[in-house]
């Protein structure tokens, strides 16, 4: 979005979704304001309500554009400058604490991107949708008669 001249003091609404919790978490920001300072008010948000697994602000939280994107945003970047309004939070790599794991093999230690896990998701859900356009389909010519 180089070159767009933007109101830095504007305020949107963001959605961050973070590793290993359901449902993203929604604030309002401003424009101009930090990656770093977003992270900060993302975790406070996400304390406030109760959420798990628990958070800690200095572990080393990256935010990133998805949950695919490998590369984190630089935490001096404004979030308007980031060309989006969805956010994915994990921990850094490089900043795991102390027992060395993260998010993911807390929960699940298949890694979510090898290629074993991805093949039978994506046939589950061409199938999923199969039937959902068979059962429409039907639907409609029932009706018809």
């Amino acid at each position: 979005m180089h070159g767009y001249k933007y109101n830095k003091d504007a305020k949107v609404v963001i959605n961050v979704s973070v590793e290993g919790s359901p449902g993203p978490v929604r604030t309002m920001v401003k424009l101009g304001s930090s990656v770093d300072d977003t992270v900060k008010l993302v975790v406070d948000k996400y304390v406030e309500e109760g959420r798990t697994p628990k958070l800690d602000s200095s572990s080393g939280l990256e935010l990133h554009h998805s949950y695919f994107s490998l590369e984190s945003l630089d935490k001096s970047m404004s979030i308007g400058d980031s060309g989006s309004r969805s956010f994915y939070l994990r921990k850094s790599n490089s900043g795991n604490s102390s027992n060395g794991a993260s998010f993911v093999s807390e929960i699940d230690p298949v890694r979510p991107n090898s290629p074993a896990v991805l093949v039978p998701g994506l046939i589950a859900g061409k199938l999923i949708k199969i039937m959902r356009r068979t059962r429409r389909l039907w639907k409609v010519l029932v009706c018809l008669k």
